[in-house]
């Protein structure tokens, strides 16, 4: 189901928002939803995103761990998994 809305938008965000609806092939409508979910799943999360990755390893004890994070993380995401 669907609400209607009315909104004013100052004429230059307008005549952008026109000019990628014509380039994407999409609505105005259509794409100011898709901006509207990314706005409220940002302000739905408490931290910051990146935040969320701090800690994903679990309690390291590598002295080499800011040099081989990737590592590192894909390491403690394999042990989270074997747990579940």
């Amino acid at each position: 189901m669907m609400t209607r809305v009315q909104i004013l938008l100052p004429e230059d965000q307008d005549r952008r928002l026109e000019a990628l609806a014509a380039r994407r092939r999409e609505s105005k409508g259509k794409l100011i939803r898709r901006a509207l979910d990314l706005l409220l799943r940002t302000e739905a999360a408490d931290e910051d995103p990146l935040l969320d990755l701090v800690g994903q390893a679990g309690r390291g004890h590598r002295s080499d761990a800011s040099d081989l994070h990737d590592r590192v993380l894909a390491d403690a995401a394999r042990t989270r998994n074997r747990r579940r």
